[in-house]
């Protein structure tokens, strides 16, 4: 490997780290800047809940949906890596459910869960045509409420 092909390795790296930053960051306050980071094909998938949209329409009205259904309380990186193609993040929420139009959810309104997330993105030429996410959704405090969170140094 030349050290053009590691700066541009590198470059593309930062770059993907950086879209899905931006689009996590803006995805349940902005749908629509959250939604410029895609592309027209794009592909999103929850496989535990049966879910799988194509284009951003549909994906528009599902953030709707999910975001609008939710109360985050808390959001934590737990870990993250990246390649040239994908980005790959693992993530802890605390959420409360305010309504119920999530699709293959079976949680009661009112409910507090602890939800654990990975959440596999697939970028193409600066943008992400495929998000798999991954959803672990446990009541808060129940027995199957447990992680191994990373001890910060």
């Amino acid at each position: 490997m030349t050290a053009r092909t590691t700066v541009n390795r590198e470059d593309a790296i930062r770059k993907n780290l950086e879209v899905v930053a931006a689009h996590l960051d803006r995805e349940a306050r902005d749908i629509d800047a959250a939604l410029a980071l895609y592309t027209d094909d794009v592909v999103w998938e929850a496989p535990s809940r049966g879910v799988v949209l194509r284009g951003k329409q549909r994906i528009a009205e599902n953030y709707r949906d999910l975001f609008g259904c939710l109360d985050i309380h808390s959001t934590t990186l737990l870990r993250q890596t990246a390649t040239e193609e994908w980005v790959f993040n693992d993530k802890l929420l605390s959420v409360t459910i305010t309504g119920d139009l999530i699709p293959g959810l079976d949680f009661p309104v009112g409910t507090k869960l602890s939800v654990r997330k990975l959440g596999a993105f697939q970028l193409r030429d600066g943008l992400i045509c495929r998000e798999i996410s991954h959803e672990s959704w446990r009541p808060a405090g129940g027995i199957t409420d447990h992680d191994d969170v990373p001890q910060e140094p």
